[in-house]
């Protein structure tokens, strides 16, 4: 069983959860209804999971794979702290606009998998988290950004981002780039030191 009994039927099988999961929940959503919505019969399920959960846990597993190297490419690459924290949200918000189906459902169904699984998924995000707060510590200690708490700036830059689903439409006004861009302005400008005529900029010599 599993992925490798046919690799096209299953992306398909967990895509066809995904916007299941994502328009009636986990919970509410039956393998009977994921057998009609692919047009299989529900025993036909079976050759590619054991249970339900099986596919909630593939689609968790792969944000978290996605995120994880995502940041850690940014978090461990070049630049100023500034520089990688405005990467850090781009690549965020471009993640979750990309992948919203994906994203809404990580951040409202992990009550439903399995322990040891939604323990490692809260055990991703707090490292996930820290990638963040680590740059921000970065940057507080080259003078980049005011002396602030590390982890509740990580926690506010997040939870902004993390609510674009709640209103973010592909159809609205702004492109995808520019509403990244304005989260990043308005996001960093909160943290960059200021010049004493109040232009933004990375001060060095802050204790």
């Amino acid at each position: 069983m599993g992925q490798n009994a046919a690799p096209g039927r299953y992306e398909e099988l967990v895509e066809t959860a995904l916007q299941l999961f994502r328009q009636k929940g986990y919970h509410a959503t039956s393998m009977q209804d994921i057998a009609d919505s692919m047009g299989l019969r529900k025993a036909s399920l079976y050759h590619y999971i054991d249970a339900k959960e099986d596919l909630l846990v593939a689609i968790y597993r792969r944000i978290v794979s996605d995120y994880t190297e995502r940041i850690r490419l940014i978090s461990e690459g070049p630049g100023s702290a500034r520089e990688r924290l405005a990467r850090a949200v781009q690549s965020h918000l471009e993640s979750i606009i990309s992948h919203a189906d994906m994203f809404a459902v990580y951040l409202s169904e992990n009550r439903w998998l399995p322990p040891a699984h939604r323990e490692a998924v809260r055990q991703a995000s707090r490292d996930y988290r820290r990638r963040f707060e680590a740059i921000i510590r970065e940057g507080i200690e080259a003078g980049e950004f005011k002396p602030v708490d590390p982890h509740i700036a990580a926690l506010l830059i997040l939870g902004a981002c993390n609510w674009l689903p709640q209103w973010y439409s592909p159809d609205g006004k702004m492109t995808t780039e520019e509403i990244t861009g304005l989260f990043t302005e308005v996001l960093l400008d909160g943290l960059l030191e200021k010049r004493e005529g109040g232009a933004n900029h990375a001060h060095r010599g802050m204790h």
